[in-house]
């Protein structure tokens, strides 16, 4: 049975999409920089203000993994799950107070990367390397919950069954797992 169409959230979508798309356009050419410097590529030149550094943590914060991988770790395994609330407790005014003198001892030395840090506070290459090498793959898990806890937020009918296979895999029997991930039954 098709669905009627709804003329104003179509609207809604197309303005807000149009005006996002234009401010990135703008964007794309207000202050440039030289995108051969690691800085500036990584960082925005370092430019960034208050503002702008707060649309970044907010962006940063609320994720698929907050509003998805969470929840569905909560329901998979209960209370261990709510590690996520005191986590953040705990973190950020540790961050709070922390960060404004990181931020200036690398801005003032140019490092780029916790490992910069490291390598210059400590004079130590290998444990420099451990730090990206442990930052890498801390980001791994949670870059992976994102993926799968978006794609329970996806449209059913973005992804497409690939494989002809005799036994029917429709999304409604993916389940989340323990971890907060999706897994096929």
């Amino acid at each position: 049975m098709p669905k009627e169409l709804n003329w104003t959230a179509l609207t809604v979508f197309i303005v807000l999409f149009a005006l996002v798309t234009i401010l990135g356009f703008i964007a794309s050419r207000w202050r440039r920089g030289d995108l051969n410097q690691l800085h500036e590529w990584g960082l925005g030149g370092r430019r960034f203000g208050t503002v702008v550094t707060w649309f970044l943590l907010g962006g940063d914060l609320y994720t698929a993994y907050t509003f998805i991988a969470v929840p569905a770790l909560v329901y998979g395994s209960g209370a261990i799950g709510l590690f996520a609330v005191p986590y953040t407790i705990i973190v950020y005014p540790f961050v709070l107070v922390v960060m404004p003198r990181l931020w200036s001892v690398c801005h003032k030395h140019g490092y780029v990367t916790a490992s910069d840090f490291v390598r210059g506070r400590y004079g130590s290459s290998g444990l420099a390397l451990a730090v990206a090498f442990t930052g890498i793959l801390a980001t791994m898990p949670y870059i992976a919950c994102s993926s799968s806890a978006l794609r329970w937020c996806w449209p059913r009918w973005a992804f497409r069954e690939t494989s002809h296979s005799s036994s029917p895999s429709s999304f409604s029997q993916r389940t989340p797992t323990s971890a907060g991930c999706v897994r096929q039954p």
